[in-house]
């Protein structure tokens, strides 16, 4: 029989049914021994159903390792007990209190970092390394799923970050450690205990490397060589296993002849699998071929993917790209009611369905090796190639009115705006700011009275103009709220938006928006990413409404908010069909159009939120300047109509900015704000010499820790160490939506009085 299996599966439930639980154990109160026994047994739950899903499609194996309650590498750090010691924690009796104080913090320490996990849109908690930091397994949550998952008498596989990668995602908190390596002899032997304990039990052990897929120096290359050479020796079932692209050709040699049970490749990434294949010294029982997209929701093309993995003369398991995490649980949660939104079901493929293509092209491979004519008979291998067929063909996908307008412009539709410090000079008379000023990122607390207000009239409860009025009340309390802590520049707050992406998504033609596709960003935050199914325009303005009843509300300067193309592709299943830029022109065509509606009526501050800007940079060195070029010209073209005096802010994620610092200069955006406050603003030494003006985050908006005034002190004395105090703005981390008032109020409270205290200061000087 085939051998098949995915890296790794959802893990929040059908219907988000993790979130409740685990939100309500972040509370440390009385409650909290009798929710933890809630999560545990809903994690056992979530683990049943995924084990039958796999056992029904005749997947090989089962997986252990892949669930987690809030994050994988964050599980790791307790499956070797290397918790920093920052946190102080001695009671070990307690351990998933101690879990979600490494991940929300406390009232004596931040939280772990957070950072992308490669070009994807999870966050992972960021491991922190000193010269004394210590590994010692703990392996009572390992054990426990193993003795559940025995039950099911099914192939056992074992899931576990490797240790290279452990420690290249982590980050040196002290001036001794000056290498990450030093820790490895350490760190591999705790892996080697930990496999070795559990060994007798498990058929087959994943151990994920993802970081062969960048860009390694030689020390690390050679390190990988030994490590493996140790384990391969003494385990024979390893699978080492890499995703989201392809293993760098000159990485190869540092491979070869380790005797691994099967090496993992993301076919969907990896274009010269044939180098590959032919080096005779790279030692495998089984090549694993990722040909089942882990990360976009298109079904797979059954046909194509057959030829490939038929022309490979190896011995195969047949496997997703990634894990599952990234995409959503169920199609079959999804009840689209329109003629063309049951047309454009029929081309998509969430989590569960991956397993059905999964199943569906092994029995195909089984059925042509055993030279069986039956595989052109099989129903769903010909409802696939019609569902393929029928996407090609639709009128739903390509707009002939959109295509022409693409094929019309030119480089005179990309103009630069003039110098910057030209345009400053202009704006900064024209709204009269002085130092420090102060503003938000976009988005105020989404109460629970706001979500039902957009849920009653979601479900036809409520009519448009009732909806509007509530929503009206709800702007006007917000903006209030603002005069009362003096902040600078005011913002309308978004409670007609539950989503940065999704909002615009539904009025913005060429998106499909669904009811329950969510995926995990991080913890127990879901995001319900839309399908870009087609082109893309627009009938009717997005945003004018809101912000013309929002100006009548303040004499402060108001931003107008909208989301940026490139995070509105990158948040987004994005089309395979096309390339990225001729989506992301469509998008900027569209979001000029708004623009220069709303400076008609008065708005001369527009925030374009790309939050995703650096997540979307290849992973690959040699393809940074083919992205950089198109999406540079997107804001171009979006900018290039726009008066000297309308003032341009954009958002940007936890992000490493070394290497695209550059390509924010060349962006020519007036204000950028960034996401700085986990990292101990240790940002600013790179935007030292950044000319425009630059808002760095000082209140933490993913925790409840409230901001302290010494605390803020302390953060802007390191901005202004390293920036010009005339390009200094003050601003949270974030967009404050997942916060609540009370814990909002004395931070921003804080916030600008802090900022007033050195508005005086230098103002005095």
């Amino acid at each position: 029989m085939i051998l098949n299996h995915i890296l790794g599966q959802s893990r929040i439930g059908f219907n988000r049914d993790l979130k409740k639980y685990l939100e309500n154990c972040f509370e440390f109160n009385v409650q909290f021994e009798k929710n933890k026994n809630y999560l545990n047994e809903l994690k056992k739950k979530i683990l049943y159903n995924n084990w039958n899903l796999k056992i029904n499609n005749n997947i090989s194996y089962i997986n252990i390792g892949d669930f987690s309650f809030y994050d994988h590498i964050l599980d790791n750090i307790f499956n070797f007990n290397c918790i920093p010691k920052r946190f102080k924690i001695k009671n070990n009796k307690s351990i998933l209190k101690n879990y979600f104080i490494l991940a929300k913090g406390n009232t004596d320490n931040q939280p772990l970092e957070m950072r992308k996990w490669f070009n994807t849109n999870y966050h992972y908690l960021v491991p922190e390394y000193n010269l004394d930091t210590k590994f010692l397994i703990n392996l009572n949550v390992i054990k426990n799923d193993i003795y559940f998952a025995k039950l099911f008498r099914k192939k056992i596989k074992f899931i576990i970050i490797g240790p290279l990668t452990f420690l290249k995602l982590g980050k040196i908190k002290d001036n001794k450690l000056k290498n990450r390596l030093l820790l490895l002899p350490e760190l591999l032997i705790s892996y080697f205990i930990l496999i070795n304990e559990l060994e007798n039990n498990l058929d087959l052990i994943q151990i994920d490397e993802p970081i062969l897929i960048l860009n390694l120096s030689e020390i690390w290359l050679k390190c990988f060589k030994n490590v493996y050479n140790v384990l391969c020796s003494y385990f024979t079932n390893i699978m080492i296993t890499t995703y989201f692209e392809q293993i760098n050709e000159s990485y190869l040699k540092y491979i070869e002849n380790i005797k691994f049970f099967s090496i993992h490749l993301d076919l969907i990434n990896y274009k010269k699998i044939n180098n590959f294949i032919k080096n005779k010294n790279i030692k495998y029982n089984y090549i694993s071929l990722g040909i089942i997209d882990g990360r976009n929701v298109w079904k797979n093309n059954l046909e194509k993917s057959f030829y490939i993995i038929n022309n490979i003369k190896k011995k195969i398991i047949i496997s997703t790209s990634c894990s599952l995490i990234h995409i959503p649980v169920d199609l079959n949660f999804e009840k689209f009611k329109s003629k063309k939104t049951k047309i454009i079901k029929n081309w998509i493929s969430f989590g569960n369905q991956k397993l059905e293509e999964i199943n569906n092209l092994s029995e195909i491979y089984e059925l042509n090796l055993n030279n069986d004519k039956k595989k052109y008979m099989n129903k769903n291998f010909i409802k696939n190639i019609f569902f393929i067929m029928n996407k090609k063909k639709s009128k739903l996908v390509f707009i002939k009115n959109v295509q022409n307008k693409i094929k019309k412009i030119n480089i005179n539709d990309f103009k630069y705006r003039i110098n910057y410090d030209l345009r400053s000079v202009i704006q900064k008379k024209y709204f009269r700011l002085n130092l420090f000023t102060t503003t938000t990122i976009g988005s105020f607390p989404q109460t629970p009275k706001i979500r039902k207000i957009r849920i009653d009239y979601k479900n036809q409860i409520i009519c448009k103009n009732y909806y509007e009025n509530l929503l009206k009340k709800e702007i006007y309390f917000i903006i209030k709220k603002q005069s009362d802590y003096d902040l600078d520049i005011i913002v309308h707050g978004e409670p007609e938006r539950g989503d940065m992406v999704e909002y615009f998504a539904e009025y913005i033609e060429g998106f499909l928006v669904t009811n329950n596709g969510w995926v995990q960003s991080y913890g127990s935050r879901y995001v319900k990413p839309p399908i870009i199914y087609g082109d893309i325009y627009i009938k009717n303005y997005l945003t004018l409404n809101w912000i013309k009843y929002s100006q009548n509300l303040t004499k402060k300067p108001l931003k107008g908010m909208l989301t940026g193309p490139i995070t509105m592709i990158k948040w987004s299943f994005r089309r395979i069909d096309q390339p990225n830029y001729i989506t992301s022109i469509q998008i900027s065509l569209v979001l000029k159009k708004e623009i220069k509606k709303l400076e008609k009526i008065g708005v001369k501050i527009i925030q374009i939120d790309e939050p995703a800007i650096r997540e979307f940079l290849p992973i690959k060195n040699d393809k940074y300047e083919y992205y950089f070029n198109w999406a540079i010209k997107t804001f171009i073209l979006i900018l290039s109509e726009i008066k000297n005096n309308t003032q341009i802010h954009t958002h940007i994620c936890y992000s490493e900015f070394n290497n695209i610092i550059n390509f924010i200069k060349d962006l020519n955006i007036d204000v950028i704000s960034i996401e700085t406050s986990r990292s101990n603003m240790s940002i600013t030494t790179t935007l030292n010499n950044y000319n425009n003006d630059i808002g760095l985050g000082l209140y933490d908006i993913h925790t409840k820790r409230k901001m302290e005034i010494n605390y803020a002190i302390y953060l802007i004395k390191i901005i202004i160490n390293n920036i010009d105090v005339k390009k200094i703005w003050i601003n949270p981390d974030c967009g404050l939506k997942t916060r609540k008032w009370l814990e909002i109020d004395k931070s921003l409270k804080n916030m600008v009085y802090c900022s007033k205290i050195f508005k005086n200061l230098k103002l005095l000087t």
